[in-house]
Parts: C-alpha cells; structure tokens; sequence
C-alpha cells in the first residue's frame, strides 16, 4: 500500500502576503470600476475624441498590473518559484511608484496602497518564503 505523504503547511509569511495582494486586487478593481462609472457619465463625444481614447489607454497599464497582482495571488499555493520572483517585482515596482506619488499628494488610497505591497513585498522576501516556495 501507499503510505500518505505529508503536505507542508503555508507559512504565515506567505499566508500574509497572499491576503495582501488579494487585497490589492479588490481594492484596484474597485477603485478602476468607480472610476469607469466617472468616465461613464462623461458625454460619449468627449470620449470619442485622441483625448478620450488616451484616457483608456492609460487605464489599461494599472489595470494590467491590479490582473497580474491577482493573477499571482491565487498562483501562490502552487509554490512555483516564478511566482515569488514574479511578486516580488510587482511589489517592488508597486511600493515604490506609490512612494512616489506620495510626494506629491498624501490620501488614504495611497498610503494603504504602499503599505500592503510593502508588506506583501517584505513577507515574500523572509526567509521561511523563500524556503517554501523552493521546495
């Protein structure tokens, strides 16, 4: 017969920054959603118009970016090391634009932000992560 093998639990530092991301996720796809609304109530000529097609086509890279924060979240258990490579950069990239744009303007949508991909970022970085995803 078989013997049951045993399955290594995720640890916490992964469990957190997996919460994190989804976070992220919801909150951009939220925020990309109310923004679509604004856009909505603006008159359909305006948004015909090379302005208009530019505003669309700069939504598409944060909401690329919110696709792939999710994406990697929900490929966290199946402990591929590119995922952690992957997370890492998109966090990295993540926390520093919102530092970024912290210089200009303090809001709760940007503190919130740096603080979960710092966060998400700091926990795939542990060692206990690094060591579950290289398994």
């Amino acid at each position: 017969m078989s013997e049951p093998y045993a399955v290594e639990a995720m640890p916490r530092s992964v469990s957190v920054a997996r919460i994190c991301m989804g976070v992220q996720a919801v909150m951009g796809m939220v925020g990309l959603f109310l923004l679509f609304v604004l856009l909505g109530s603006v008159p359909l000529s305006t948004m015909v118009s090379a302005a208009g097609g530019a505003v669309l086509v700069a939504l598409a890279v944060p909401l690329l970016t919110i696709l792939l924060i999710g994406f990697l979240a929900l490929r966290i258990p199946t402990r591929r090391s590119w995922v952690r490579a992957c997370g890492l950069v998109v966090e990295l990239l993540v926390t520093l634009l919102g530092l970024w744009q912290l210089l200009g303007s303090v809001s709760l949508g940007n503190v919130l932000g740096v603080l979960l991909a710092g966060v998400a970022f700091g926990q795939l970085c542990r060692s206990s992560s690094a060591s579950w995803f290289d398994r």
